[in-house]
């Protein structure tokens, strides 16, 4: 026997969405913008903060234009030979920037392993705390860092250990078997 497939004509554009969050109209052309009432995911904005972050990205931009300008402007008054002194001028303070980060790097890696060498536990804060642009000056931060902390270990172990036998320390100790037997029988 052959079975018949019952096809209903149904309207599947209708329950479509748009990909970019609205809905098909009934003939699945152009998209419906969505409903303002419903924020979709994120945070909502007042106007104000919106207003706030356009104009503060727009004067960033600005001012970015301004400079790029102001440079183009330089650049054009100049002839060719300044105009390589003063490239030559930006790629040597570039490079002055690069080495000055290259020490700095250099020197958290030798501070750090100063502070390994003394035992002394360290992160990040603590390695961008001693670390200086020079050798010496950061082996004297650390230094300052190994000799307090040695002093913090000193006062530490400066106070008293508890007494002999815990915390009962105003209890007599007995010292022969004898005594100690006679103290724990029951009736005496």
């Amino acid at each position: 026997m052959k079975s018949k497939k019952f096809l209903l004509p149904m309207k599947l554009q209708f329950f479509a969405e748009d990909p970019e969050g609205g809905t098909l109209p009934e003939g699945g052309q152009g998209a419906t913008p969505p409903d303002p009432e419903k924020p979709e995911g994120g945070k909502t904005f007042s106007r104000d903060e919106v207003s706030k972050m356009l104009n503060a990205e727009r004067d960033k931009i600005k001012k970015e234009l301004e400079d790029k300008q102001a440079e183009a402007e330089k650049l054009a008054k100049m002839n060719a030979e300044e105009k390589a002194k003063h490239e030559k001028q930006q790629l040597e303070e570039k490079v002055a920037k690069l080495e000055r980060e290259a020490a700095l790097k250099e020197m958290a890696s030798e501070a750090s392993k100063m502070l390994s060498e003394a035992e002394l536990p360290h992160d990040e804060d603590l390695i961008a705390l001693v670390t200086r642009e020079d050798a010496e000056e950061t082996k004297k931060a650390v230094e300052v860092i190994t000799s307090f902390v040695s002093k913090i270990k000193k006062e530490n172990a400066r106070q008293t250990p508890p007494a002999a036998g815990g915390q009962f320390s105003g209890v007599k100790q007995n010292n022969s078997k004898a005594e100690m037997a006679k103290n724990a029988r029951i009736i005496k």
